[in-house]
């Protein structure tokens, strides 16, 4: 053979083999090796080359998780479609994949509230099984032990199984200015005796002139997702409900109903800003960033809204607390989970993206972008202390997630939003000073009444 045909068979033998590694041969790095983490001892490319959906609502934390989708495509050789939809439409989408087993949706991001509503009908797929299977799960690196209980409590169907894993831990906690309690010396409000007692002070403090903040405000404006959730959160940190939603029992017009109606109504009466009787969320929000009140109860995942400067006058001098709470209280939690669809064509692959998703290696990367993690271990890990507004606000989230909040709240129900809807409007004409207290309980009572309910007498007691 001639030197120069040598020269050409050499070329194309090189050629051949850049060809063969760039196209996946061995000397190809492995996909697992390319991915940051530790991800356990099973073949995470058992499944490579399906694809599986997943439906995800269109909120800050499903932005932070579309980051890190195409880490998982390289960790499996699976390929991911995301769909991210506004709250309506997503419920909507799902509702018409689960009810006509299509399984168009492998994988579906479910909101506490719409657990029984999806689980009862049986959607979801028990993901107990899947936990056990050391084939598709090493269970000592997936470690099911790091969800507090109170936490992975809420992802279990009332019937049983287990249909979603938490990714979110969410709950209230109390927003202070702590540069306004450290120039009056006040204490934190633990119970709400001292919550009034802070707020006086606070009040005499403006009245003083010695700033010009007023001392307190909630959610005013009625209906389920403003006054009613709040109202309805404030009665269980009374460890109170005002409604058995299972038995359709009001417990409005009793004792302890008037005690949660009274408090919650004379607090922003006598302590809140003028004007704030039909203030919603984004107003009770906005006055706070804006110096205009000292305390509010605001939910842990909203701390990026008090920390940016370009847009909040106390960016920095915030302080975070566990909620106050009567003895035996406690928050309602709200958690965001994965799920699978029970009419899933490829349920084992699509394990693999839950486990994944909600994966200590995972959560401890996402964490520090988005606050509020449903596994205890990642409150400790170096990158999330570092960015998060201090060392008070992660261990207000510890108090809360492990102590502090209730993972069977009766307003997770689908009866819940005519209840709060009554509640929150007789609450309101109360601030309105057209009925007392006591006739708003009863008309309360009454309304509901006409909707079947029957009234009881509360006997819970503290135990």
């Amino acid at each position: 053979m001639k030197a120069s045909a040598k020269r050409a068979v050499a070329v194309l033998i090189l050629l051949l083999a850049t060809v063969w590694v760039s196209a996946g041969g061995k000397q190809e790095p492995s996909a697992k090796a390319a991915i940051p983490g530790d991800w356990g001892k099973i073949n995470w490319q058992q499944f490579a080359g399906t694809t599986i959906n997943v439906l995800n609502l269109n909120m800050p934390v499903a932005t932070v998780y579309s980051e890190f989708v195409k880490e998982f495509e390289s960790l499996t050789g699976m390929k991911v479609n995301v769909e991210l939809l506004n709250e309506n439409d997503r419920r909507k989408k799902a509702f018409i994949d689960f009810s006509s087993h299509m399984g168009t949706y492998d994988v579906q991001s479910v909101g506490f509230a719409n657990r029984e509503e999806w689980a009862v009908p049986g959607y979801l797929e028990d993901l107990g099984p899947y936990l056990k299977n050391p084939k598709l799960t090493d269970a000592d690196w997936y470690d099911f032990k790091d969800y507090p209980e109170g936490v992975i409590a809420s992802g279990y169907a009332k019937s049983g199984p287990l249909v979603y894993l938490p990714y979110t831990a969410e709950y209230f906690l109390l927003w202070y200015r702590k540069d306004i309690f450290k120039q009056l010396n006040l204490s934190i409000p633990k119970t709400f005796v001292e919550l009034r007692e802070t707020a006086l002070k606070l009040t005499k403090a403006r009245e003083a002139g010695t700033i010009k903040e007023y001392a307190w405000t909630e959610r005013q404006l009625p209906g389920p997702g403003e006054a009613g959730w709040s109202l309805f959160c404030t009665a269980n940190r009374f460890n109170f409900d005002f409604i058995d939603f299972d038995k359709k029992v009001s417990y409005v017009n009793t004792a302890k109903g008037l005690e949660v109606l009274t408090y919650y109504t004379s607090m922003v009466m006598d302590y809140g800003p003028p004007g704030s009787a039909n203030w919603g969320w984004p107003m009770m929000a906005e006055s706070f960033k804006q110096e205009k009140v000292v305390m509010i109860t605001g939910g842990n995942a909203s701390y990026t809204y008090l920390e940016d400067a370009t847009q909040s006058k106390v960016a920095g001098r915030v302080g975070y607390a566990p909620t106050p709470f009567a003895p035996c209280g406690v928050d309602p939690l709200w958690v965001w989970g994965w799920g699978i669809n029970k009419d899933s064509k490829q349920k084992e692959a699509a394990w693999l993206f839950v486990q994944w998703a909600t994966s200590k290696p995972l959560m401890n990367r996402m964490a520090p972008k988005y606050g509020c993690p449903a596994r205890v271990s990642v409150y400790s890990a170096p990158e999330y202390v570092k960015a998060m507004p201090s060392q008070e606000f992660i261990d207000a989230q510890l108090f809360m997630m492990t102590k502090g909040i209730n993972p069977y709240p009766q307003l997770i129900h689908e009866r819940y939003a005519e209840g709060a809807e009554i509640v929150s409007k007789e609450m309101s004409n109360i601030l309105a000073g057209i009925k007392t207290v006591a006739q708003a309980a009863a008309d309360a009572d009454k309304q509901l009444m006409a909707l079947g309910y029957t009234p009881g007498e509360w006997t819970k007691q503290c135990k």
